[in-house]
């Protein structure tokens, strides 16, 4: 009933929650372009609605409002850099929905929808702000619950924490959703009596069964919640009411039945927990795998060795679009032939489609939507078509079940293996492939600069990668033989890696002497005297660690502490020895 919706605010989090941080812009550069950004939007949904020719275009460009949305969200998060002012999530929110309510304001003076003309522009407002909040009831419940649990220092596992909220807000939303919407229960009358049987026929119980009031009553539409009893609810319009008999009443009924029947409400949280549990199990192995494998490494840095931001923009684009693909198309795909399915249903219960046809087709030609597009949803034509040819042949709706029943085990098949691959993949294997081919970059990036070589052998080095850090030191020792720096901790490195291979004494002593001809230093002449202990002249060691003492106390900000130590072993080793 509102899945767009759904998607969209879904995106608007990932893109304000996601997106890399910039540099703050100053309040006076972002506070005129926010209000040019107003007015433009203000003059586009205008245009959009009031040029609309029909029901049918305005129907489509209503369709797009959430798509413009989303587009001028992005210039919050992308140009004005919003969310390094205003952080939290419900910031998203809000402002996605400032432009909803702008939008919807033109929608109602423009409406061109026959059963919806001349409806207050406040009522149609009330009506979809009422609609809608349902869709954020989600959010609101997890950030509540998040952080109630994070108050009491409790932190479930996410891979057990979110799946477990969806099935239990699957089960209880449909309440929450008919007690925030305007519903008034079916009254008591033959054409409630005539449901009631039907569905006691079926062996089906409902909580309840409402009339359904957003926009008066006037709009065109039933639906059913829920698929755990007693939160199962029928909801019908009393606008679809007014134009339907009492056997086309029963066929939309039995259409909704089918859904229940067909458990495609179950299917649904199923396709949800699957996106989930994908993008838990499947998003860092992708994203450090794609680390590892990009073959120009060196484009993830500027030329001062800063990561860029376009890795972390390309991620959140990714994720944008894999959430559109999965949702609008292969979820899609599913949602409007499980549409078909149920149509298939109320043919089969009732025994015709006649009823279903004129019931479409009243509604077609009320609407003016007849040949509208949907993404989970075939057009009512479609439907109409389909649901002839199946009652001349009636061969065509097993071979529809079949191929509908397939398909899911292949989505189930291919969506398991996925999850399987990610839970099982190496994290820690992927995560050294990927340092290694951004180390690899760093390299490429600095290779012309012998003093970035330095530093990323130094970086390396106090990450503990000695092996990495020795070859950088090396491919920038001949680039830079006479850099003070680079010889000492090239000679630190040979006097105390931790893999004894690396070692090599006599070598790091003719490091550290060129280094300590260059510059004096305490560091310098402190690994100078460790390189003449190693050496076995532990007298010199001595002389030069009173050196490195005598001038770090002429020094400001040098570790006293740690000089005085290394004098006090290197005097006491060249004592003992004596």
């Amino acid at each position: 009933m509102f899945y767009d919706e759904i998607i969209y605010l879904f995106l608007s989090l990932i893109l304000w929650g996601a997106w890399p941080s910039q540099e703050k812009l100053p309040l006076s550069q972002i506070f005129p372009f926010f209000l040019f950004k107003e007015a433009v939007w203000f003059i586009l949904v205008q245009r959009l609605f009031a040029t609309a020719r029909d029901s049918l275009q305005f129907t489509l460009r209503q369709r797009q409002l959430l798509k413009w949305a989303l587009v001028f969200l992005f210039l919050d998060v992308a140009l004005l850099n919003l969310p390094a002012y205003l952080p939290q999530e419900f910031w998203a929110l809000g402002l996605f929905l400032h432009y909803l309510l702008i939008g919807w304001f033109f929608a109602g003076r423009y409406e061109r929808r026959a059963y919806l003309l001349e409806l207050p522009t406040t009522k149609y407002i009330s009506s979809q702000l009422k609609l809608f909040l349902p869709a954020l009831l989600p959010w609101f419940l997890a950030y509540l619950l998040e952080s109630s649990l994070s108050k009491l220092y409790i932190r479930p596992p996410e891979v057990l924490f979110w799946p477990s909220f969806l099935i239990i807000l699957a089960v209880f939303f449909p309440y929450l959703a008919v007690k925030s919407w305007p519903t008034k229960i079916f009254p008591t009358s033959r054409l409630r009596d005539l449901i009631e049987n039907y569905l006691r026929r079926e062996n089906l119980k409902l909580g309840e069964i409402y009339l359904w009031l957003p926009f008066e009553g006037r709009l065109l539409t039933a639906g059913v919640m829920g698929f755990v009893y007693p939160f199962r609810y029928l909801l019908i319009s009393p606008g679809l009411l007014s134009i339907l008999t009492e056997e086309e009443v029963l066929s939309v009924v039995a259409h909704e039945v089918g859904h229940l029947k067909n458990r495609h409400l179950l299917f649904l949280l199923m396709f949800l927990l699957s996106f989930i549990l994908i993008l838990y199990f499947g998003l860092e192995p992708g994203w450090l795998l794609f680390l590892s494998l990009f073959p120009y490494p060196e484009w993830f840095l500027s030329p001062d060795l800063k990561f860029r931001l376009w890795p972390e923009i390309g991620m959140v684009l990714i994720l944008g679009l894999a959430v559109i693909l999965y949702f609008r198309y292969l979820m899609g795909y599913f949602m409007r032939h499980f549409e078909r399915e149920a149509d298939l249903y109320a043919l089969e219960s009732l025994g015709s489609a006649q009823g279903l046809i004129s019931s479409l087709e009243k509604i077609a030609y009320i609407s003016g939507l007849k040949k509208a597009p949907s993404w989970h949803h075939f057009s009512i034509e479609e439907r109409i078509q389909f649901l002839r040819k199946v009652s001349e042949r009636p061969e065509l709706a097993q071979a529809h079940h079949k191929r509908l029943r397939r398909r899911l085990l292949i989505f189930l098949f291919l969506t398991l293996s996925l999850i399987l691959s990610g839970s099982l993949a190496d994290g820690k294997a992927l995560k050294t492939r990927a340092l290694q081919n951004l180390y690899l970059g760093l390299e490429r990036r600095a290779e012309k600069k012998p003093e970035l070589l330095r530093g990323l052998g130094d970086f390396l080095f106090s990450q503990g990668l000695e092996r990495e850090a020795l070859k950088i030191y090396e491919k920038a020792l001949p680039r830079s033989p006479e850099d003070p720096w680079l010889l000492n901790n090239l000679a630190w490195l040979l006097l105390t890696a931790k893999d004894q291979t690396l070692r090599d004494p006599p070598r790091a002593l003719n490091l550290a002497q060129k280094a300590a001809s260059l510059e004096t230093s305490p560091e310098i002449l402190d690994t100078l005297a460790e390189a003449y202990r190693q050496a076995g002249k532990l007298e010199i060691a001595c002389q030069y660690s009173r050196k490195a003492l005598t001038l770090a106390q002429t020094l400001k900000g040098k570790d006293l502490s740690y000089y005085h130590r290394r004098t006090r072993e290197f005097c006491e080793d060249a004592e003992t020895s004596l």
